[in-house]
């Protein structure tokens, strides 16, 4: 499967692009019927369908199609686009749809939407950027679609290629259901601490002020590690990239609570004091480093 940040990279498209397509579909949405009618009239008019096709699927392809024409207008671009659009392309292939017919229809859609994006945005300069930001959206359509149709024809000439295909997909959902239980996990583990730090902080109400501060800002800490877990566990199956400073704050954050806890303890020793505080600040330049990295890395991705 393709996700969609490695698409992105080959194209211009950025968030707030994708944000002020979607503010557009509110004034687009009443064309949604309209739109795949006119889709399976010119399919209809244009093509000779195969002896596959009936009535049922016409119904069927129509709701395809208004599906099409909500998410590429609602500027909401991500795995579960892609997935769609593999879903479509395979719905074609299914009833012997080639990928010149589908090409075609593409080029007819994108006129079509054009057309109508023309007509309801009066604004120039608004709507150059609308349709500029459009065209990028049924360019990366397109270009998943036909990749879906020269797989196929890879497969039908290669066990090794459908082997491949077959492993790869099978550890792609064994990693996504791993990621799913981590989430859970994390999920849990973030409601108990919140449930302990509550708990811990009203029962050291009694205690010296000085005290309770230390102990609640460990828990807070201990909090604050798990929520950044959670974010990013969450950002890996929204198809982000794997971070490797979250870890490495992980270990600070660990060190820093360390460190509140030895201030509370009158027999600690200077050096395991020095000691954590040295380890801090290496720590603490190593995730500036990569944080920094990861940071450029992200900026030269979306140019």
């Amino acid at each position: 499967m393709r996700y969609y940040r490695n698409i992105v990279r080959n194209y211009d498209i950025k968030e707030s692009d994708l944000k002020e397509l979607g503010s557009i579909w509110e004034q687009m949405s009443k064309y949604s019927n309209e739109f795949s009618t006119d889709m399976i009239a010119f399919v209809v008019k244009n093509f000779r369908l195969p002896e596959t096709y009936s009535t049922e699927i016409t119904d069927e392809y129509k709701v395809m199609l208004e599906k099409l024409y909500e998410r590429v207008l609602s500027g909401k671009f991500n795995n579960d686009y892609v997935s769609f659009l593999i879903k479509f392309s395979e719905f074609n292939l299914s009833y012997s749809i080639n990928q010149e017919m589908v090409n075609i229809l593409i080029s007819y859609a994108r006129s079509w939407i054009h057309e109508k994006i023309f007509q309801n945005i009066p604004d120039d300069f608004r709507r150059k950027g609308i349709l500029m930001t459009f065209h990028k959206m049924m360019d990366i359509t397109g270009d998943i679609i036909i990749s879906t149709y020269y797989e196929d024809i890879i497969k039908k000439y290669s066990k090794v290629f459908s082997l491949k295909n077959f492993i790869v997909d099978i550890s792609e959902r064994f990693s996504l259901f791993m990621h799913f239980i981590l989430v859970a996990i994390l999920i849990f583990l973030t409601i108990a601490a919140t449930v302990f730090f509550g708990s811990d902080t009203l029962g050291l109400l009694s205690q010296n002020t000085e005290h309770v501060l230390i102990t609640s800002l460990g828990s807070l800490l201990i909090i604050w590690v798990l929520v950044e877990l959670l974010h990013t566990e969450i950002q890996i199956i929204k198809g982000g990239k794997f971070k490797i400073s979250i870890f490495v704050g992980v270990a600070l954050i660990a060190f820093v609570r360390d460190l509140l806890i030895l201030t509370l303890k009158q027999e600690t020793d200077n050096i395991t004091t020095y000691f954590v505080l040295a380890s801090i600040m290496v720590l603490g330049l190593i995730y500036w480093l990569i944080a920094r990295q990861e940071q450029q890395g992200t900026r030269r991705s979306i140019k």
